[in-house]
């Protein structure tokens, strides 16, 4: 039996370790190269084509620095970029110019938007603790060290 009847049927046979010692002794030389890759360290394996995967350190996000980010510039939504949020950055920052522009257009309904805008910035003085746990949270569960160890 040749290689390239490697586990399949041949002529109304099927190919079997038993049947062909050849066979036999390529099928226990792979199960050994696999157990030997198996038990080497972690650092040691070769992942995706041969490239070693070293874990990448990404910096935890801070509260101060969030805080400082929220004070000096609020209006543009910066802190909640810097936390991962940008969904809510970006309707955060387009309230203060879509009611600006709806007040110099002659419509007293901006100032809806204008002071929704300003209540939700206030309100980030307090969200921010919870919203850099979430963003650490999400570093920690999408760390390399953790996917593939």
């Amino acid at each position: 039996m040749s290689g390239a009847t490697f586990g399949r049927k041949t002529g109304g046979e099927v190919a079997t370790p038993a049947a062909d010692p050849a066979l036999a002794a390529r099928r226990a030389a792979f199960l050994a190269e696999e157990r030997a890759r198996r038990d080497q360290p972690p650092q040691a394996r070769e992942e995706f084509g041969g490239a070693q995967r070293t874990p990448i350190f990404v910096r935890e996000k801070s509260a101060g620095t969030a805080y400082l980010l929220w004070f000096f510039l609020c209006s543009l939504s910066v802190h909640r970029f810097y936390l991962g949020f940008s969904t809510s950055a970006v309707i955060q920052l387009a309230l203060m110019p879509i009611g600006y522009a709806m007040l110099f257009a002659g419509s007293d309904a901006g100032l809806l938007p204008i002071l929704c805008g300003s209540i939700w910035m206030l309100v980030d003085v307090f969200l921010i603790p919870s919203m850099v746990r979430a963003a650490n949270g999400r570093i920690r569960d999408n760390a390399v060290g953790t996917i593939f160890a």
